[in-house]
């Protein structure tokens, strides 16, 4: 990888890093004022609704961002056909939708869900609007756009309309208002800086597009089933009287799935685009893969310790007390979260490489894994059903490895490599917060403050005078640290590869 293509990554990195985690943690911060206002009935409605218009939304958009993205030469027209078709797909769906939510309604025997599903169908067309511009600006790895556009649409969206929507008694319609805001405001800024002005339609130049679309848009279907379909399940299962149930066992998915937004959205952009990029080269592939890997069992399993470690406080730091029933779901759903981002990276080669269908046959096991651990769920209780998703998403991250190391050519030996750093600053952070988790009683925000504190001590204090082990091959997290903070001791110390020493 040359010099230039190393800073357009990193830079690309650095924005997209900074987008995601101001939407992260915006998201947080409206969900905690949300759960102010919203019930745990109210709660487990928007789950099952916004699970449905998740799994319509994958086949609205046919998968014509990702194959804008991927396309290694991209026609003017090709963008130009895949906008028309995103915008009548997206009318299309939104329609769709409303003249279904009857049924969708009778199905879960939830009345409640028709005028609710009516209302967020107008997030379809307005998805169709924004699919292409957002498409070409992650293709251009121009992520500064996308940080500029959720600073303004995120706070006037969520911050404004939706809490002062649901301060005024508006229920499950504060989130959706707040959902269908921030999707307008977010594709006006796309079309603003992307720059592009569609023509005519040309069915032929755009075919491949579509192709490649098909194949991506049962491959994201199945991943984002992945994702909803236990919360989908148990809400078919339980009775409207268990809509608080239902509620809790949403909030605790929405728990353990936040890590993975952050993640997510990373390889889902960055490391898509620049992976569709050198799609022909196998080393620069191999060596963004094994990056990948590294870098996010660094980032994950220190947190992934922290969270089951203070798993009560983060409750109450970002929801609420009444949704405390939540910890012992969310303690053994956190047990995923490591393999869950190692899929992410895994989910981002494929699509790149083009070795969606078997991707897709290892989905459609994981989600059956799904059905079976929510009825089980619905009969057991929560706690087996937990545990079902992490022995499926354990079986699902083994067989996306295998199918990766295959066509990367890649040992277990590497990869195995690839996790220690990441596995002994976990030890690390856990003997660290022992003393807080152990012999501290105070509130409970004090103790999360202090746990977070001793973790940022212990591991700053094992990556000062151990910075060997936490080095992998060309992979170097401090290095990287040491780069973007200038302070002449972590340089000298960090950034020196060949030694623990200046």
């Amino acid at each position: 990888m040359s010099n230039r293509e190393e800073g357009q990554l990193a830079r690309s990195v650095r924005w997209q890093t900074l987008n995601v985690g101001f939407q992260v943690l915006f998201q947080l911060a409206f969900i905690k004022a949300l759960a102010l206002f919203l019930t745990e009935a109210e709660w487990g409605v928007i789950g099952i609704a916004l699970g449905i218009i998740g799994i319509i939304e994958i086949f609205a958009q046919l998968g014509v961002g990702p194959s804008l993205i991927q396309r290694k030469d991209l026609l003017p027209q090709q963008i130009s056909s895949a906008f028309w078709v995103s915008l009548l797909l997206g009318l299309l769906f939104g329609a769709t939708t409303y003249a279904l939510a009857p049924g969708i309604a009778h199905f879960y025997h939830r009345e409640e869900l028709i005028p609710l599903l009516r209302f967020i169908a107008l997030s379809f067309p307005l998805a169709g609007l924004a699919l292409v511009p957002r498409a070409i600006l992650i293709r251009r790895m121009d992520f500064r756009s996308l940080f500029w556009s959720s600073l303004i649409a995120m706070p006037i969206g969520n911050g404004l309309i939706g809490i002062l929507a649901a301060y005024n008694g508006w229920g499950v319609y504060a989130y959706a208002s707040a959902l269908l805001a921030q999707n307008a405001l977010l594709c006006a800024n796309y079309w603003l800086r992307a720059g592009i002005r569609p023509g005519a339609p040309a069915l032929a130049p755009a075919s491949p597009l579509f192709r490649y679309g098909a194949s991506s848009t049962v491959f994201n279907f199945l991943n984002y089933a992945a994702s909803r379909l236990d919360v989908l399940v148990l809400g078919r299962f339980l009775p409207e009287s268990r809509n608080a149930d239902q509620g809790i066992y949403d909030r605790s998915n929405y728990l353990m799935t936040l890590p993975i937004t952050l993640l997510g959205k990373l390889s889902d952009s960055v490391l898509f685009s620049s992976m569709s990029e050198a799609q022909e080269t196998r080393d620069r592939l191999r060596g963004i893969f094994m990056g990948g890997l590294y870098f996010t069992a660094c980032l994950v399993v220190p947190g992934v310790v922290l969270l089951e470690v203070f798993a009560r406080e983060f409750v109450l730091a970002l929801l609420d007390e009444k949704l405390l029933p939540v910890v012992p779901i969310v303690r053994i759903l956190y047990v995923a979260v490591f393999l869950r981002s190692w899929i992410k990276v895994c989910d981002a080669t494929v699509r790149a490489m083009d070795i969606i269908t078997p991707a897709s046959i290892i989905k459609a096991a994981f989600c059956a894994g799904l059905c079976v651990s929510a009825y089980l769920g619905y009969h057991h209780g929560f706690e087996m059903l937990a545990w079902g998703v992490v022995v499926s998403t354990f079986l699902q991250a083994l067989a996306m490895l295998i199918l990766c190391k295959g066509r990367l050519e890649i040992g277990w030996a590497e990869i195995t490599r690839s996790a220690s750093p990441g596995l002994l600053l976990g030890v690390v952070c856990l003997v660290s917060v022992g003393p807080v988790a152990l012999g501290m009683d105070a509130h409970w925000l004090l103790r999360l403050l202090a746990g977070i504190g001793c973790a940022l001590v212990g591991t700053l204090g094992w990556a000062w005078f151990f910075p060997a082990t936490l080095r992998q091959g060309p992979n170097d997290i401090l290095a990287q640290v040491a780069s973007r903070i200038p302070l002449a001791p972590l340089k000298q110390r960090w950034g020196n590869p060949d030694g623990d020493g200046p």
